[in-house]
């Protein structure tokens, strides 16, 4: 029997994503996101999740999303290890596959509208759902092709 590697999270970006590209040309956009939950005795306790997402929707994350906002993603978990100072070091990073924006560019999240940026599971282009990220920015195309009638 298969195995199922899926995370998802809704968090806030704890500083604006970087964006580098690969010799071929591909995004690779690097962000932190942090969720808290309350404690029964009052505290808060704040987990801190290292994400990654390629190509297109890289590009979108890097462009739409600051530090601050709210972002909803899916992806997997994707495990690694390096030595630094003679210390062997682990990773563990999240692999976007899926994601939306949430809340309104500017705000901290919450409200607002709302959109996302889907990897099409039929290994076609990505696309918006939902409506256009925050902040604006060119209209979904959506093919004849799309239309479910």
């Amino acid at each position: 029997m298969a195995g199922v590697n899926k995370v998802i999270i809704l968090g806030n970006l704890g500083r604006d994503p970087e964006v580098t590209y690969t010799q071929s040309g591909m995004a690779v956009c690097k962000f932190s996101l942090a969720t808290s939950k309350k404690r029964k005795d009052g505290s808060e306790v704040t987990a801190w999740h290292r994400c990654t997402a390629f190509d297109k929707r890289g590009e979108a994350i890097g462009r739409y999303v600051n530090k601050g906002q709210q972002l909803y993603i899916e992806g997997e978990l994707q495990y690694g290890q390096y030595e630094k100072d003679g210390i062997t070091r682990y990773t563990t990073d999240i692999i976007v596959n899926q994601f939306s924006f949430v809340g309104s560019k500017g705000s901290g999240g919450g409200g607002g509208n709302q959109g996302g940026y889907n990897q099409n599971q039929g290994g076609g282009d990505d696309y918006y759902a939902g409506g256009q990220p925050s902040g604006g920015g060119p209209a979904p195309v959506q093919d004849d092709d799309d239309i479910p009638f």
